[in-house]
């Protein structure tokens, strides 16, 4: 360890788990008709890859997966973006995901639920 780094916390480790495990329980009330369909997509990359000691890598995660699979980085914004491999022809939404939503609404819940099993 660096002498500069000051010793670990009690209670500064990782809860057990991976960070898929924060998507397990779907949302009920979504942005758009393509949000629940990044939402299992960004799961499905984060398999496998343990649960961060701070609040900050769970966004840095997310965002990271959201622009791999929707090609943009995420901003917080209301104008929705068209995501091809999500449109299945179910209304004018469809394929659509809102990145506003994901600022918002997704990654604070995805951070209150870390920080759950953070406690314990």
């Amino acid at each position: 360890m660096d002498p500069s780094t000051p010793p670990p916390r009690e209670g500064d480790h990782p809860p057990d788990g991976d960070l898929a495990a924060l998507f397990d329980r779907e949302l009920t009330q979504w942005g758009l008709r393509g949000d629940p369909h990044l939402w299992r997509e960004i799961a499905r990359g984060l398999e496998g890859q343990p649960l961060p000691t701070a609040f900050w890598d769970v966004r840095s995660a997310v965002e990271r997966e959201y622009e791999r699979v929707t090609g943009h980085p995420l901003v917080d914004t209301s104008e929705p973006l068209r995501v091809a491999a999500f449109v299945t022809g179910s209304g004018m939404s469809d394929g659509h995901v809102l990145p506003s939503f994901w600022v918002r609404t997704a990654i604070p819940i995805l951070i209150d639920r870390w920080a759950a099993l953070r406690e314990g």
